[in-house]
């Protein structure tokens, strides 16, 4: 007889939830980090469903929570990126994000740089602007958008209890 799927239904913000029973974590790169309903595997190898009531956007240190009250630690897993950096002047910067922007990007502003997938195109043009381009290995935690709904500073399906 299979034992029965551990169950994650409810997301707690980072920061907001009793870290000491997490039992867990689950590392996942940017874009397996919004869902809604899904079966997943923690970092043990271990099978979960993640059933939420609507997707969400998970961040780097949230919580889920599973049925027998126990958390799991959301981790964002390092992706081949590329960091910007502008050079001197907010002009340049803007500019830079402007051309980033018009092209509907995803983008994590880290400091005075610019972070992004790395696609060879966009790094020539990005050079071409004058930026300096440097291939990194890290997390992708992009820009919410104004109207995606599940940014930081506004709900976005997280308890904060």
């Amino acid at each position: 007889m299979t034992e029965p799927l551990r169950r994650a239904a409810r997301v707690h913000a980072r920061g907001h939830w009793p870290m000491e029973r997490a039992s867990g974590s689950v590392t996942l790169a940017f874009d397996d980090r919004h869902r809604r309903r899904m079966v997943m595997a923690d970092d043990a190898g271990n099978d979960f469903l993640l059933d939420l009531p609507r997707a969400v956007a998970l961040d780097d240190g949230d919580g889920l929570e599973l049925g027998d009250g126990s958390f799991l630690r959301v981790v964002a897993a390092d992706e081949d990126l590329i960091e910007v950096r502008c050079g001197e002047g907010a002009e340049r910067f803007a500019r830079i994000a402007w051309h980033l922007g018009n092209r509907h990007l995803p983008v994590q502003i880290v400091g005075e740089t610019i972070r992004l997938r790395r696609d060879h195109v966009i790094e020539d043009m990005l050079r071409g602007l004058g930026a300096t381009v440097e291939p990194i290995h890290a997390p992708f935690s992009p820009e919410g958008g104004a109207y995606s709904g599940h940014g930081h500073g506004h709900s976005h399906g997280h308890s904060h209890e």
